[in-house]
């Protein structure tokens, strides 16, 4: 595995104990460079925003919850797909939702951008293929 690229991973979900695992889940994988945890659509934002100045932190793949405070996944994605044109073709986007509502699975297959729609928890196997596809 030491000649596959190493990937960034972005968790964005306001809820702790959630992203906790799945850093534990990631932290396994031998091709992952780095992890990074942010609570709110906005503080994930912030970041990749930064991410313009600072290109070694650029993930490629953001894990992204659905449904939280203030601003929810579908928010940040119509903010995300306004920063510069490069950093957002770098990264991929997979929904990561405990969501049941038939109209998030809607505008997941309208989006046409993002690489896949998750049921939480993730796991092992989910990972895997996902890291797989990129």
């Amino acid at each position: 595995m030491s000649d596959q690229k190493k990937i960034k991973i972005l968790f964005i979900d306001d809820d702790k104990a959630t992203n906790f695992l799945n850093k534990h889940l990631a932290k396994g994988r031998e091709n992952i460079e780095s992890i990074y945890l942010k609570h709110s659509g906005f503080e994930a934002m912030e970041f990749l925003e930064g991410c313009c100045t600072e290109t070694e932190n650029i993930p490629n793949l953001i894990f992204l919850d659905i449904n939280m405070p203030a601003m929810n996944g579908w928010e940040f994605l119509e903010e995300f797909y306004t920063l510069d044109e490069n950093l957002v073709n770098q990264i991929k986007v997979i929904i990561l939702s405990s969501s049941d509502d038939p109209g998030d699975l809607k505008r997941f297959e309208n989006n046409g951008k993002l690489l896949d729609f998750l049921r939480k928890p993730l796991n092992v196997k989910a990972l895997d293929s996902v890291l797989q596809k990129i």
